[in-house]
């Protein structure tokens, strides 16, 4: 397991949150499973490697805090970046019971491509984040689904995932994931196709119809 130091920090308040940033740092709360909040502050480096790593905000780490307790277990439950910089500004941290259920958020990545995406069709992601209850352990990094041979009108809902038995999602079991729906375009595409091969049967009729008749033109001349 990961392990992110930090260090004690004197003040609360936007005047002390902002002379921690001036000195390089981030300023951090952490609370949670029945301990009291503690200011911290963190190493900018150390806390987006986890905030950026494959389990992102999912995250389980120890966490050491100098001069402090040790917290075998705990996560980055929130956090706040700069609106124009996007550096982190602020992040709380929950302390974690590794035999408590704990809400999470798991992200749905999509692999694999779809055919009717490549004629124009339109696919929506409906559904980008699952909210599921489990232990900090069993926590899935992230709920794949794969959308290779997805037909305009297909839907692919939060029922069809795998989800250990471990999980609780907390969606209605019909709710759209992705879907793939055919354009106005692809429409117009498909009618004119269509129209052309109707047209081409019709002239092939026709020649049909025109050769018949002349050779029978040709039998009552003789």
């Amino acid at each position: 397991m990961t392990t992110l130091k930090a260090r004690r920090r004197v003040g609360t308040g936007k005047g002390a949150g902002r002379r921690i940033r001036d000195r390089g740092m981030v300023p951090a709360v952490l609370y949670g499973n029945g301990g009291e909040a503690v200011n911290l502050a963190l190493e900018p480096k150390a806390a987006k490697a986890i905030l950026t790593s494959g389990r992102g905000i999912n995250s389980v780490f120890t966490l050491e805090v100098d001069g402090g307790e040790t917290v075998p277990m705990a996560r980055i439950i929130n956090f706040q970046k700069h609106p124009v910089r996007r550096t982190l500004v602020h992040c709380d941290i929950q302390r974690l019971d590794p035999t408590k259920i704990r809400l999470f958020k798991v992200p749905v990545q999509l692999t694999g491509e779809s055919p009717a995406v490549k004629i124009g069709c339109k696919l929506t992601f409906s559904t980008r984040i699952v909210r599921v209850n489990c232990l900090p352990s069993d926590c899935p990094e992230t709920f794949e689904v794969n959308i290779d041979g997805l037909d305009p009108g297909d839907i692919i809902r939060i029922e069809e995932l795998e989800v250990p038995e471990t999980l609780e999602l907390l969606y209605r079991d019909n709710a759209p994931i992705v879907s793939v729906t055919a354009t106005a375009i692809v429409y117009e595409e498909d009618i004119e196709d269509e129209a052309e091969g109707e047209e081409g049967a019709e002239g092939e009729g026709a020649e049909g119809e025109g050769a018949e008749g002349e050779g029978a033109s040709d039998g009552s001349g003789k």
